[in-house]
This record gives C-alpha cells, sequence and structure tokens, in this order.
C-alpha cells in the first residue's frame, strides 16, 4: 500500500526548496522500493519549518522539517516514510506548539489537502457552504452571514452582513462583487497568500 507524503506547493515552500525536495523524495522511494505518493499540499503557515514535509500514519500525520535537499537520503536511512528518530522528526503535526494553541476556520484545510485538487477538496468538506446557500433564497443567506459575524479582512474588520445587505437594498439591475485584494504594507503580499 502506498504511503502518502505531503510536501507543500505554496510560494513560500517553493522558494525554500519544495519542489526539489518533493521530487527527491520521489526518487529516493523508487531507489530503495518504497512505494510512495507524493501529494502537493498547501502550507500550514509554518514558513519557519518549511518545506514541512508530512507523513501520514494511521495515527496522524507525522511532520519533518525544515526538510533540505541534503536531508532525504538520511531521511530515508533512518527509516522515514514511517515515523522515525531523526533530527528534523517534530512528531504528529497537530502537536507542533505553535499549531497546537489555534483554531483554525476559515484556514481549517490549509496544509491538509491538494489545493488544485477538487474532489480532495469536497472530501474534506469543501463545497458544503456553497450547496447550502445555493438552497437558500438571498435574505436567507445574508442573515446567515450576519449571525456568523463574519468580518472583512481589512483594517476595520467591517461586518460582510452589512456590506451584503446594504447592496441586496440597492435597486440596480446588474451588481458586482470586487475582490480587491488590498496590501496594506508594500511588498507583505499577505492577501496573496490568503488567497493562495
Amino acid at each position: 500500500m502506498s504511503v502518502r507524503v505531503f510536501v507543500p506547493c505554496d510560494t513560500s515552500a517553493v522558494a525554500c526548496g519544495a519542489d526539489g525536495v518533493a521530487a527527491r523524495i520521489e526518487s529516493e522511494a523508487g531507489v530503495r522500493g518504497f512505494d510512495v505518493t507524493v501529494v502537493r499540499n498547501g502550507s500550514r503557515g509554518t514558513c519557519w519549518l518549511e518545506p514541512l514535509v508530512e507523513v501520514e500514519t494511521p495515527e496522524g500525520r507525522i511532520g519533518f522539517g525544515p526538510v533540505g535537499l541534503e536531508d532525504v537520503p538520511a531521511l530515508f536511512d533512518a527509516g522515514f516514510p514511517a515515523a522515525c528518530d531523526h533530527p528534523l522528526a517534530l512528531g504528529r503535526v497537530e502537536h507542533i506548539a505553535w499549531l497546537k494553541k489555534q483554531q483554525r476556520v476559515c484556514f481549517a484545510r490549509n496544509g491538509i489537502i491538494d489545493p488544485l485538487d477538487l474532489d480532495d477538496y469536497r472530501a474534506h468538506g469543501g463545497w458544503n457552504g456553497l450547496e447550502r446557500a445555493l438552497a437558500m433564497p438571498p435574505a436567507d443567506i445574508i442573515q446567515a452571514i450576519t449571525e456568523s459575524g463574519l468580518r472583512g479582512r481589512g483594517g476595520a474588520a467591517f461586518p460582510c452582513g452589512i456590506k451584503w445587505k446594504t447592496v441586496a437594498d440597492q435597486a440596480a439591475a446588474q451588481k458586482y462583487i470586487v475582490c480587491n485584494a488590498d496590501e496594506g504594507d508594500s511588498g507583505t503580499f499577505s492577501d496573496r497568500m490568503a488567497m493562495e
């Protein structure tokens, strides 16, 4: 049975060498006769651990990081892709102190799924909200958004329900939704990273 190994494909991880690490894991596994499937997932936001390589096990994902090209053979020597004793071994990913303190809502699937695989997205609850909204009248959608407390990501954190109701109440035949992806601080690219 193939072992699934996750290597992030987002900008930060790629800048840290994730593409090469993913390729090296595939080639090293092939040379050593391991049946490994490399999945390119999104990042969990742990940039100091990138590339954060994760191995799927029955107990949960085991993390290794930051993994460089030169680390891959030594990981396999230590017993990778099974949980192994190696200086880069981090244990169960959800037990990493920084992640353990978080309760993710909007980014709950980050690092879990392949962001380019719609079937993977659906398997992890993606589309549920959209399907529910499509079955509701517009006024009920706005009410649900208002009651949820959802706010904009800008500095004012303006309530989305108020924005949506204001637009819905306008007597216009055609209305538009605009995503401006404003960067408040030049060079931060925080909105671009959120959209990735």
